[in-house]
């Protein structure tokens, strides 16, 4: 009874640090990028809407959920949907993100700061990969996009302020595909699928190898993997 109850505290703990690491890791990611909002509030027409001032007091109190990204959509101001898409990025609240911003450019091209809202919407991808943390196949997955949404971001706006804060999240994908690569790998042996699992321990020392994987796979291999 007491090792079990041991257990159960372990793993409660585990997941709360889990969880407080993870919005931890939003409120740093989202820190930064919010800089631009206050630009484009000032810029907002000055309209006696009552849906406009509606959404921004439900903004005010923090609400984030989709219905409100609709809401807001349909309103049609652009410095209002960065606002939201701010708001909704600091609570992990990913797929209203994307609703606010995926066609910003098109339904606003001449809008200011359209590389903040191409920078907060490759946020939401980097933020996906966080909260995927614990299941090393969705980290791979999300891993991938993320860092492809990152590269588009720089490529499309090489002059951006935002840009400075790509390098850090890039390194973060390496360090964390890698790892989610190795779990994987691990588990293919564990499971019986050796020569599986050495070949993805051989492809986390080649496509990975700055990361601390990589050490550890090649530590795994010299030791343990058949010649």
């Amino acid at each position: 009874m007491a090792r079990e109850a041991a257990m159960t505290i372990f793993f409660t703990l585990t997941l709360e640090r889990h969880f407080m690491r993870v919005i931890l890791l939003i409120m740093l990611a989202v820190g930064i990028a919010g800089c631009a909002t206050t630009g484009n509030n000032a810029r907002m027409d000055k309209v006696d809407n009552a849906a406009l001032v509606d959404a921004r007091a439900k903004l005010g109190l923090g609400r984030c959920d989709l219905e409100l990204a609709n809401e807001i959509l349909a309103l049609g101001y652009p410095g209002l949907e960065q606002e939201a898409a701010y708001t909704c990025l600091e609570q992990g609240q990913v797929q209203a993100v994307e609703r606010l911003l995926t066609d910003f450019q098109a339904r606003h091209p001449a809008a200011a700061n359209l590389d903040y809202s191409a920078y907060l919407l490759a946020l939401a991808q980097f933020i996906r990969f966080e909260l995927a943390e614990g299941d090393d196949q969705a980290r791979l997955t999300t891993g991938r996009r993320a860092h492809d949404g990152l590269v588009a971001f720089v490529r499309q706006y090489p002059e951006s302020s935002y840009r400075q804060e790509v390098a850090p999240r890039l390194e973060a994908l390496h360090e964390g595909m890698a790892s989610a690569e190795y779990g994987l790998a691990l588990a293919d042996i564990e499971a019986g699928r050796r020569e599986l699992g050495a070949k993805r321990l051989r492809y986390v020392v080649q496509n990975y190898s700055r990361s601390d994987a990589a050490g550890s796979a090649k530590q795994w291999l010299e030791q343990r993997a058949t010649p």
